[in-house]
């Protein structure tokens, strides 16, 4: 009886082990389809003399990266190479039959964004017992307008958990080579990736988590307006898509009536137009940075005010696959809650979440804004103008930058 017991102990703990990635199927696509698509395409370099000790040693680690592309698990894959890293993503990916298929191939780590997530720790927890380089995005979520956002909660007191060296990554230039809101079509230039050590397990212990905060946020912070500055990142339409994050025209005001084609962006309110050249120069009134006109956008919402929006659901239906017509319903958002009320798969559904715990949405230019709520993902999609999405964001950044500050 004894050792029927445990045997079943052997079976669970077992089961309970972080297993990595098949070293072959992670040789092939990394180091041969991987580093030849970023080398021959984007023109990729590598300066890994800040990672020697990390190559040397190996894992346990934890590697911090600013998220600026698409890419970016295969610059950091590539760079780490030949260890085999753990990557932690976003959760919507096992949602997707192609990106899920990634996914379970590289024993990567979902994480649901802005929501509770005790599972995602445990299995980090065991990657580390396994000796991983684990990868993290601090950011949650992928960058609009090549600038850095707010680390998460929490993230500081992971790496304190953790309780190994922690070193940073990021890779200049590649915003400019796979713009969010263009896109994946590669515009040739240069990207250059780099890092180096940023905390010792042993510097960790004495840290508080404040210092350890301020510490991940200086070591991500990414502005690419000031970075490779003289490089053309050559394309045959470089401001195409770029009305889905500059919707408001900063000389007459109006909202979602900008437009793009080639190299022009123009406001059909008022005329006013801008020319994007492949240096990332805006030439126009009022901004010369896809950045600065960002951010001012940001600065002309008023939080005081609700947002209210018809919206389309799309949520993961029985197959655990994303189902983008799912339902329907408003959307209403203010500075202390997101509320939809609608219907989803025929049925009533409600919710309210705190923007304290939903503090931000990651987003798909012009499409939708994705949240948890009882930890199921849902894509809200405005009804009406697509442009609407990037509204949503920078609201809700506003709160939460507007409450941090008063901190």
């Amino acid at each position: 009886m004894a050792e029927k017991e445990t045997k079943k102990t052997d079976v669970k703990s077992q089961k309970k082990k972080y297993v990595p990635a098949n070293r072959l199927v992670y040789w092939f696509f990394i180091s041969i389809v991987a580093r030849l698509l970023l080398k021959l395409k984007l023109h990729t370099v590598y300066d890994r003399s800040g990672f020697s000790e990390l190559m040397e040693k190996g894992g346990p680690a934890l590697v911090v990266s600013s998220h600026i592309s698409n890419l970016d698990f295969l610059f950091a894959g590539v760079a780490l190479y030949p260890n085999v890293v753990t990557f932690v993503g976003s959760h919507h990916f096992t949602t997707n039959k192609i990106t899920n298929f990634f996914i379970k191939a590289s024993h990567a780590i979902p994480k649901k964004m802005f929501c509770a997530d005790v599972s995602t720790i445990i299995s980090i927890m065991r990657a580390r017992d396994a000796g991983q380089i684990i990868v993290i995005y601090p950011e949650g979520r992928l960058t609009c307008s090549g600038h850095s956002v707010q680390v998460t909660e929490g993230t500081a007191e992971l790496a304190k958990k953790l309780g190994v060296d922690v070193y940073w990554l990021t890779q200049d230039g590649a915003y400019k080579s796979v713009p969010k809101w263009g896109g994946l079509k590669f515009r040739p230039g240069k990207v250059v990736v780099r890092g180096g050590k940023l905390f010792s397990k042993e510097e960790l212990k004495d840290m508080s988590i404040d210092e350890i905060k301020a510490g991940l946020a200086k070591a991500i912070y990414h502005d690419e307006d000031k970075l490779l500055t003289d490089v053309s990142y050559r394309s045959k339409a470089p401001a195409e898509g770029l009305d889905g994050i500059l919707y408001k025209c900063p000389v007459c005001g109006a909202e979602f009536k900008t437009k793009t084609s080639g190299d022009r962006l123009w406001c059909e309110e008022c005329g006013a137009e801008w020319k994007l050249d492949e240096k990332y120069v805006l030439h126009g009134p009022e901004f010369d940075h896809i950045n600065a006109w960002y951010d001012w956008q940001e600065d002309q919402i008023d939080t005081s005010q609700i947002i209210e929006s018809e919206v389309r659901v799309g949520t993961p239906g029985e197959d655990g696959l994303m189902d983008p017509n799912a339902g329907h319903g408003k959307l209403t958002v203010d500075r202390d809650s997101i509320h939809f009320e609608g219907e989803v798969f025929g049925k009533p559904l409600e919710f309210t979440e705190k923007t304290t715990i939903t503090s931000a949405f990651p987003a798909s230019v012009a499409d939708h804004v994705s949240m948890y709520s009882g930890r199921v993902l849902y894509y809200l999609y405005p009804v009406d103008d697509k442009k609407k999405v990037i509204r949503w964001v920078q609201y809700l950044d506003k709160v939460t930058k507007e409450r941090n500050m008063k901190k």
